[in-house]
């Protein structure tokens, strides 16, 4: 038995050069050989690659196995190469009479294994696979294939007592089909520490625990608990993956490191966690990711990095292992792999990414001090976390100098580090449009990186970080938003921007009103003086009291308030206090009024009556509650426990997403203690009021300012007496004469009398004849009857109206009489006026159809109410239309609608 030849144990390393006439011996010529060999499987090995680089394939086919083509090299160079597929019928054992091959020795016993015998092959040893089952007790197609170039040295010399024929050995490498144990052949494999390798086992990714906002979240421990837990989370991460890096790295990152730089990563992890305060800690959580993610991307570039450099020459110096017969049950780990040259590897811009992300690792926990507060705010283009890490703006918490060139791996291939996008750039000398960001496009950059804002005070922030949203004209928003409950108009400008315009109508309108009434008083005071001064009223006709004193008191009484109020609600900042004020205002007028009722008679309302009905008053007062309702929610709103329920979206990511909202915290000292995102704008638009536009005053005509009051004499005791009792008498007299409609005026006569004589009244008798005499249509001259009754019912209840003395609760009842009566009166003149066009009454002048109309539209007069007016328009207007072939009738009925309706 030989031992196996393994040429790359010994590599020669210099040869003989012959010279003319020399005489050679063995060992010269044998060193250019030794020298030639090595040299050209030192190239396979270390340029190229070893392992199985394609096919090699063995699998039954029946009772046979068949293996296919493909090239493979050993670790001690030798080239494995079939162009065909070869077939196998039959096997023998393979053991110890064969040349010793140390890798399939096992506490020197040899593994269990069997040659496979090629088809047509002479071999008086070989046994039919078909029987391989029964004999040997083995599945064949769980055993698994390894193709070994047995190597060693034959010495065919034949040599006797007399004579030695010395023809020199022979170097021999067959190729060998073996048949072993799937056990076997998994150690056979020998796998080679590559970055692919480490990247799968041991190196497992680091799991980056979120920070999940729950719960209620009122002061900045609540919010810093969350990010701690979290943190607590990656931390534990980091320590066991980094702790795991180097051993199975090792192997290409040694010359990177003297030792394991594993503890010395653990301790800087520790001493930052400890260092972590409130004030900050989502800068703290920040750092932990980048380093996770970093992390991540290393061990990604690992993976489909199978490059060996120098491969071990024992791993697999003479075999290469197959795998299993049946595909079935074949693994990667009983098959030999390829591992290429890192020369011809495609993954070789892969290591140098990882080695790159290596130092960018020890870089990032070495340089972490995040400045809080920082000295200014400033945002920066930047990525999202969907791209790598070395695509987004280095944080402000990184020291720059040392970071800006281990940050991007592809710039610091290219020697262009100081394009590196960050809020530092100013501090390592940015060139290109890292220099000025936001001067530069920005349309590559779906995110914005907003830094320098933590612990300042909100109002600081505010002044920097809106204009320079403007001025920059970024597509995102700004939410301001408290860990406190905000208190009431804490967040300016006030939203709901839509009710602003109807609000400064109302205050214009209010103002007018005002300043109109204050206007009217002044010129009402100089009526009265006026009225006195012609002898048209005097201070008798007042009980006595100065009329003009009166005027300029109540006026006063009326104008202090009034410009009090204006000032509150036109000046630069509006109070709503202002409706003390007009209540003065209402109560003034009505006083000023009611002070000159005995000496005056309206025909229209005043600015007076505007400013006591007080319609704009009542609305400006509506609009100040639902504002400052909206103002209310929209403070409750900006606490953040509330906005979450709103917006469960919201998270921390040291910016904002193009299109997004950028949310700044605060506590309750409004200083700023976090910031978060939401991926959409949120709210309604945060604008400031409009400045209110001037309005003109409405054009009042003069009659308003010159005639809405006449004054009159008062209404003596005794006149007003005799008017009564003359009255009386008349309606007595009617009574007598038309009995029927005596239920219908009691009431109002009760009244009447009650007010004047303490109790019912007896009128003396008498007759009274229809108007202007009566109507030989018994029909018609019973609607006069009807219409001349409810006249003077009419003209009683005014007449009793009149009596300055009345009791308020009587005036009350007498008043509701009067709208019932003027009604019932409108409906008697409709009536009679229909019944004069239905008969086609001539209406000539003198003609009883002229007269009738002439009666009703006088009686038409003393209609007043609205009510009553609608009614009889609607009958008047009804009656023309069927009075068409009547013109005179429908001239005097455009009259009667003329002369009371406008």
């Amino acid at each position: 038995m030989t031992d196996t030849i393994r040429n790359l144990d010994d590599i020669a390393t210099r040869y003989t050069v012959f010279e003319q006439d020399q005489v050679l011996t063995p060992a010269q010529l044998n060193s250019v050989s030794e020298y030639l060999g090595d040299q050209e499987r030192l190239t396979r090995v270390g340029l190229l690659g070893v392992g199985i680089a394609c096919g090699l394939w063995a699998g039954l086919d029946g009772n046979e196995v068949v293996l296919g083509h493909g090239v493979g090299a050993t670790t001690d160079g030798d080239l494995v190469f079939l162009d065909e597929p070869t077939r196998y019928d039959r096997y023998k054992p393979y053991d110890r009479s064969a040349p010793v091959y140390p890798p399939f020795m096992r506490n020197d016993k040899m593994i269990l294994a069997y040659e496979l015998v090629r088809k047509g092959e002479s071999d008086s040893r070989a046994l039919v696979l078909s029987g391989f089952k029964a004999r040997e007790g083995l599945e064949l197609g769980s055993m698994a294939a390894v193709l070994y170039v047995e190597s060693y040295l034959r010495d065919d010399d034949l040599c006797t007592g007399t004579d030695c024929d010395n023809r020199g050995k022979e170097s021999m490498h067959t190729l060998r089909l073996l048949l072993v144990e799937r056990e076997s052949a998994a150690a056979l494999a020998a796998a080679l520490a590559t970055p692919d390798r480490a990247a799968r086992t041991p190196l497992d990714p680091v799991v980056i625990a979120r920070a999940v906002l729950r719960g209620t979240l009122a002061a900045e421990a609540d919010l810093a608990a969350v990010y701690r837990q979290a943190c607590a989370k990656i931390h534990g991460e980091l320590v066991r993956a980094l702790g795991a890096l180097w051993g199975p790295c090792k192997p290409f990152l040694e010359d990177l490191a003297d030792a394991d730089p594993g503890p010395r990563w653990r301790k800087a992890l520790e001493t930052i966690r400890d260092a972590a305060r409130d004030r900050g800690i989502q800068y703290y959580y920040d750092f932990l990711k980048d380093v996770a993610e970093t992390y991540n991307a290393f061990r990604d570039a690992l993976f489909g990095d199978t490059a060996v450099c120098c491969p071990d020459p024992a791993a697999f110096p003479k075999h290469l292992v197959l795998g299993a017969l049946d595909p079935k049950q074949r693994s990667a780990r009983e098959r030999t792999g390829f591992y290429p040259s890192p020369m011809v590897s495609a993954a070789f811009e892969q290591r140098a990414r990882a080695r790159f992300l290596i130092a960018k690792l020890d870089t990032l926990i070495t340089k972490f001090a995040p400045p809080v507060p920082a000295a200014e705010l400033r945002i920066t283009p930047s990525a999202f976390e969907d791209r790598p890490l070395e695509q987004r703006a280095i944080p402000f918490y990184y020291e720059p100098v040392a970071t800006h060139t281990a940050w991007s791996y592809t710039l610091s291939r290219r020697d262009l580090q100081r394009y590196n996008y960050s809020y530092n750039a100013d501090r390592y000398g940015a060139q290109g449009a890292a220099a000025k960001p936001l001067e530069a496009q920005i349309g590559a950059f779906d995110f914005f990186r907003i830094e320098g804002h933590i612990g300042r005070p909100l109002g600081a922030v505010r002044e920097q970080l809106d204009p320079l949203i403007r001025q920059a004209n970024l597509p995102i928003d700004v939410e301001y938003l408290r860990l406190d409950k905000p208190p009431k108009g804490w967040r300016p400008p006030w939203r709901g921007a839509d009710l602003v315009p109807f609000h400064e109508l109302l205050k214009a309108e209010l103002l007018t009103q005002l300043d109109e009434a204050d206007q009217y008083g002044d010129l009402f005071v100089t009526q009265v003086k006026s009225a006195v001064a012609a002898q048209r009223i005097s201070d008798a006709d007042n009980n006595g009291v100065p009329l003009g004193k009166t005027a300029d008191d109540k006026k006063l009484l009326m104008s202090r308030p009034a410009k009090s109020a204006a000032k509150k609600i036109g000046g630069e900042t509006y109070d709503p206090t202002w409706k003390d004020d007009y209540q003065d205002v209402t109560a003034g007028a009505a006083e000023f009024q009611e002070a000159f009722t005995l000496v005056s008679k309206k025909d229209f309302a005043s600015p007076l009556d505007s400013v006591i009905a007080g319609q704009p008053a009542r609305w400006l007062n509506w609009f100040d509650i639902m504002i400052d309702d909206a103002g209310q929610k929209d403070a409750e709103r900006a606490q953040l426990s509330a906005f979450l329920q709103q917006h469960p979206g919201l998270e921390h990511y040291a910016g904002v997403l193009r299109g997004g909202t950028f949310v700044v915290v605060c506590d309750a000292a409004d200083l700023v203690v976090a910031d978060f995102m939401l991926p959409y704008n949120c709210c309604e638009p945060r604008v400031a009021p409009p400045k209110p536009v001037p309005l003109p005053k409405p054009p009042r005509p003069t009659i308003v300012w010159e005639k809405p009051i006449r004054f009159v004499p008062y209404i003596d005791k005794t006149r007003f007496e005799k008017l009564r009792l003359d009255i009386f008498d008349q309606v007595q007299k009617d009574y007598e004469l038309n009995k029927k409609y005596f239920e219908g005026l009691k009431d109002t006569v009760d009244i009447f009398a009650g007010a004047k004589a303490g109790g019912g009244t007896t009128f003396p008798g008498g007759t009274v004849t229809a108007p202007g005499g009566g109507f030989t249509d018994p029909a018609l001259d019973l609607y006069a009857r009807d219409t001349a009754w409810k006249t003077r019912r009419v003209e009683l209840i005014h007449l009793q109206l009149l009596d300055p003395e009345l009791d308020p609760e009587k005036r009350t009842g007498l008043d509701k009489q009067l709208q019932k009566a003027e009604i019932e009166l409108a409906a008697s003149v409709g009536d009679m006026t229909e019944y004069v066009a239905a008969r086609k009454m001539d209406v000539k002048k003198g003609t009883e159809g002229s007269r009738a109309l002439t009666f009703a539209a006088d009686s038409l007069k003393n209609v007043g109410a609205i009510d009553a007016l609608t009614l009889v328009e609607k009958q008047l207007n009804a009656v023309r239309v069927k009075a068409g072939t009547l013109p005179d009738a429908q001239i005097m009925i455009d009259n009667m609608l003329a002369g009371r309706m406008h």
